[in-house]
């Protein structure tokens, strides 16, 4: 009976798991999708008070000047991006129900992506008026290659005393960032049985029921491969891949597993992980209290969108305090210092600044990104 139920459970929310997956093959161009729901996220965060009458002010704070806001109006965002569909369809709500500007998305796998991004630029054709990527590596040649213009968003300033969140004196920013974590199906695992740290991993008793994404599928994987190296020792590695756990080249197909009680515990990127949560599929995340991987959601304004108010506003937006709220409210960790910690659901991430947040650097990704992959690939016996 209850691989019945745990199948049942899966197949309802087996559409948003897709959606919120890493590493996908397709892409979609869309002005919200169904998943965003007109109310534009509220059922995640309430909408905040929004005043337009000198300009586009949000919970008190100046988005957009009087002049911008209204040649905003009748403009649209072009929004190229390689983070998660569900996730960027929630954005595109949100944005549009605070601000009423059109926006539409094009969401592809951050290699498709930074192809078409390039032929368009190329041939002197990119209609991109933004551009979100999660790989540093990518958005630093977008910048050399001229993809990405200098911008200050109103709160610059603000952005300028964090560490990892204005590049190349605005040439792109960092939006937020993305997080890793372990979970649970919650029909299998109850009780003492929940792990609580890293090290509960590696415990015997998951022998055959751990599902794991391999560590070169990804950066937010990769990011996760050099945490476990970086903070408990290749040994630690070596113990769950003793486990003999399964490995995916998805995390949605991760999910959907499971959901479906395929395996019991599993890593998992946070925000597409709770996105499934939302939707019903039996799953607990668990933010393990000896540290969580972070890496980069990146983004930048094309000359394009210099030209483009609508573009403007949105940079201007997603860096606000009420951008970043959602940002949170969604399962990300804001990238703008100074914010009240903003909870996802019963969770509470650690701040960007905080210790417990391991972030994947550029210059890591640069100097260890094939060793982490090989050392996890040894460790996992796994050969691609």
């Amino acid at each position: 009976m209850i691989n019945r139920r745990l199948a049942m459970a899966a197949v309802a929310t087996s559409a948003a798991i897709a959606l919120a997956g890493c590493g996908g093959s397709g892409s979609a161009t869309t002005s919200g999708g169904a998943a965003a729901k007109a109310a534009g996220g509220d059922e995640l965060l309430a909408m905040p008070k929004v005043e337009t009458t000198d300009g586009l002010v949000i919970d008190g704070e100046q988005v957009a000047d009087k002049a911008l806001f209204e040649a905003a109006k009748t403009d649209k965002v072009n929004l190229y991006s390689a983070s998660g569909k569900e996730s960027e369809d929630l954005t595109v709500a949100r944005f549009k129900a605070e601000t009423g500007i059109d926006i539409e998305l094009t969401r592809m796998p951050t290699n498709k992506l930074a192809e078409r991004v390039l032929s368009e630029q190329g041939a002197g054709q990119l209609k991109a008026g933004v551009v979100r990527v999660t790989d540093p590596r990518v958005a630093e040649d977008f910048a050399a290659k001229g993809v990405y213009t200098a911008y200050e968003p109103p709160s610059f300033a603000e952005l300028s005393k964090a560490d990892n969140v204005v590049f190349n004196k605005g040439q792109y920013l960092t939006a937020y960032y993305s997080a890793y974590v372990f979970g649970y199906n919650s029909q299998l695992v109850k009780g003492a049985d929940v792990p609580k740290k890293w090290e509960d991993l590696a415990d015997p008793k998951w022998q055959g029921k751990l599902g794991v994404v391999n560590a070169g599928a990804g950066g937010t994987v990769t990011a996760l491969a050099h945490m476990h190296i970086t903070e408990f020792g290749e040994d630690y590695l070596a113990k769950l891949g003793a486990l003999k756990p399964r490995i995916f080249d998805t995390t949605s197909v991760q999910l959907e597993a499971l959901a479906r009680g395929e395996i019991a515990v599993a890593t998992l990127g946070f925000n597409s992980t709770y996105g499934a949560e939302v939707a019903g599929a039996p799953i607990k995340l668990v933010v393990p209290e000896d540290g969580i991987s972070g890496s980069f959601n990146l983004m930048g304004l094309t000359p394009e969108g210099a030209k483009s108010p609508a573009a403007k506003v949105f940079v201007n937006w997603t860096m606000s305090k009420a951008g970043q709220k959602f940002a949170a409210a969604q399962g990300f960790v804001p990238a703008r210092p100074g914010l009240e910690p903003q909870k996802t659901g019963e969770y509470q991430l650690p701040a960007a600044d905080s210790d417990a947040f391991k972030l994947y650097t550029p210059e890591d990704a640069v100097k260890f990104g094939k060793s982490d992959v090989a050392t996890w690939n040894k460790a996992f016996n796994y050969v691609g």
